[in-house]
């Protein structure tokens, strides 16, 4: 899963747009789903936790603020984007503190609200700045190298390296058609400059121009999406009634395609009594601040799906939100289920982290923590 966060507001100063993204994924029910393509009986895996990275006190190299998103480095390094202390820390695969890479300020290599990164081909890092609306690119021993600007109205948010060069990146997309603005939720491929080299992925966004000359929308990330390590991009829609998972070529051909209707799962009064955390970004002509607070106003039903992954064997996993605690459905590129995956760990509706499989494992980490915030480093125990 990308930087899945519960809310972001982005006030774009030219065309003076308020854009609202409620977050990936809520929850449901405890029993893993049977597969819609096939009634077929398959083994349930287990992930078991292997060890935890993050304290609440004591050494700052340890200690988080906000965790926006972790991933695998290309050594098998573990890397969290932490968007309070705005840096990058990076640790070992057993969990000890290498460096960090970043931080606050304006300049060259420094971040003001960093809200997603990409692992890159060769090994770098690629972050995106929500604020300063640029992609910041380090090499592999987190020296900054250079900076991708000019993305409108903000850069791609959720990005991901793809194996060939260049990254993945889903971002809005704007267009003024006479008077009226045109808005949509875009996945593309980009390499040396913010023009896309491939589209794989448009979805349309509502927009309400009542607003006394304020255009407003409000939508939740509508997709999650993948990269697999030949190169394939996968995406699955968040919806509240279906399941539905792409697949496409690095060309952008899509090969996949699983869709089930579903039935829509209200949130329990638990996740309903435990409100919504909220992240606010203000742009307007050219300054920017943020802000956090919780709201009670929580929408009712729970999304299917939550996030997808893909991991070093080309497993495709796709974390079922629709369930009390994570459950993955785990696919191969043909759409065949493989197994089912759940956790050695009691989550709840209400604890459950987010979770990010790629080539280098699974990792989840707390992004609205009940103690601190902390990273969970998993295993699959195969039979």
């Amino acid at each position: 899963m990308k930087n899945c966060y519960k809310l972001i507001t982005v006030l774009a100063s030219l065309v003076s747009i308020a854009a609202v993204m409620t977050g990936c994924g809520n929850d449901a029910e405890p029993e893993a789903p049977a597969d819609a393509s096939s009634s077929e009986a398959v083994d349930t895996l287990i992930i078991a936790v292997t060890d935890t990275i993050g304290v609440e006190m004591g050494d700052s190299s340890y200690v988080f603020g906000m965790l926006m998103e972790v991933a695998h480095g290309a050594d098998g390094s573990i890397i969290a984007l932490d968007m309070n202390r705005a840096c990058l820390s990076v640790y070992s695969p057993d969990g000890e503190f290498i460096s960090s890479i970043g931080s606050p300020g304006p300049g060259p290599g420094e971040f003001l609200i960093p809200i997603g990164f990409a692992v890159m081909a060769d090994g770098g890092i690629a972050v995106s700045d929500a604020v300063a609306r640029n992609i910041s690119f380090f090499d592999t021993e987190g020296v900054f190298r250079e900076v991708m600007d000019g993305f409108f109205p903000t850069p791609p948010m959720s990005i991901e390296g793809c194996p060939d060069g260049g990254f993945i990146g889903q971002s809005m997309s704007m267009v003024m058609t006479g008077e009226t603005m045109d808005a949509s939720l875009q996945l593309c491929k980009y390499s040396d400059s913010t023009e896309a080299d491939v589209t794989y992925f448009s979805k349309p966004m509502e927009m309400d121009f009542s607003g006394g000359g304020q255009a407003s929308l409000q939508r939740g990330p509508e997709f999650d999406f993948a990269v697999g390590p030949d190169g394939s991009v996968f995406v699955a829609e968040i919806s509240d009634t279906l399941f539905a998972v792409s697949g496409y070529s690095p060309d952008g051909e899509e090969f996949l395609t699983l869709y089930e209707e579903r039935e829509k799962t209200p949130l329990t009064q638990e996740e309903i009594d435990a409100g919504s955390l909220n992240l606010s970004i203000m742009i307007v002509n050219g300054e920017a601040s943020a802000g956090m607070d919780r709201t009670d106003d929580v929408y009712p039903w729970r999304n299917v799906i939550a996030s997808i992954g893909v991991d070093s064997m080309e497993r495709i996993w796709v974390e079922m939100a629709c369930t009390d605690m994570p459950v993955f459905r785990v696919y191969d590129y043909s759409g065949t289920l493989l197994f089912v995956a759940l956790q050695d760990v009691a989550f709840t509706a209400v604890t459950r982290p987010a979770f990010m499989i790629d080539a280098g494992g699974i990792l989840a980490y707390d992004q609205d923590p009940m103690d601190y915030p902390k990273i969970y480093n998993f295993q699959l125990l195969e039979n």
